[in-house]
């Protein structure tokens, strides 16, 4: 028996800072060149970042009192954009990669980017300059998808760091096995990784993840042989899935909580 219909809705909730649209108030730099220039980079980063992590806390604030749906969802769209703050941090983090704070100041622009054109350009900053960081694993974990194909090659490309060049390779592989024309590539990558000698012992929660999504990627994708199911009718007869090979069936899965 194939699968062959899966329909899936996908609902994505995001919080009111991590999404940045084109109807974002245009950008304006946040702190003022004279307070910019004062301190260590550290400082100035410093100085940036907390700038617009109030502004957005505000907002939040100010969007989660606001009852009026109509009034919200136009309020919504002047919620603070990053921009300005990573454009900031970019040209402090040219100066001197090596000074203090750079590389914090780089993971927040990873974080409020990653919806964002920016982002490629700020993770590859940090992988040229911090490939061995493991900053970017919390970055994986909430927005690999959202990274896409392209953001999650680069890490995989130039991370130096184990867990998550690992990390980067399963979310990429997920990816790719999700859709029929990189399917067997992303099978292929997933194989791969689960292959890597130590990695059952070193991190037994990725490998987990890998033979779940091997099994869904294998099974459960469209133009997969169904696994078999045996159970009981409602008279206590059993049966199995394929007894009904070669017919049309219809599979109801329901449950109570």
């Amino acid at each position: 028996m194939k699968l062959t219909t899966i329909t899936t809705l996908a609902l994505i909730a995001s919080s009111p800072t991590a999404m940045y649209a084109q109807e974002s108030v245009p950008a304006t730099p946040l702190v003022p060149a004279a307070e910019a220039n004062k301190g260590s980079v550290k400082e100035q980063m410093k100085a940036i970042t907390s700038e617009f992590d109030q502004k957005s806390t505000a907002f939040t604030k100010k969007l989660r009192a606001e009852k009026n749906r109509k009034k919200k969802r136009k309020l919504y769209k002047r919620r603070p954009d990053p921009q300005a703050s990573v454009d900031q941090i970019i040209t402090l983090a040219k100066k001197d990669f090596k000074a203090a704070g750079v590389e914090q100041g780089l993971s927040w622009c990873a974080e409020k980017t990653a919806r964002g054109p920016q982002s490629l350009e700020v993770l590859d900053l940090i992988l040229t300059h911090y490939n061995e960081s493991a900053v970017l694993g919390s970055l994986l974990s909430d927005y690999s998808r959202i990274l896409g194909v392209e953001g999650l090659r680069l890490i995989v490309e130039k991370s130096g760091n184990e867990k998550v060049s690992q990390s980067a390779t399963y979310h990429l592989a997920s990816l790719l096995s999700k859709k029929e024309a990189s399917k067997a590539e992303g099978i292929a990558l997933m194989k791969k990784l689960q292959a890597t000698d130590g990695l059952a012992e070193r991190n037994p929660k990725l490998h987990k993840q890998i033979e779940s999504e091997l099994f869904i990627a294998e099974n459960l994708s469209i133009g997969s042989t169904a696994p078999d199911i045996v159970g009981k009718d409602h008279e206590g007869k059993e049966f199995k899935l394929s007894d009904y090979r070669g017919q049309v069936v219809l599979l109801d899965f329901w449950g109570i909580w």
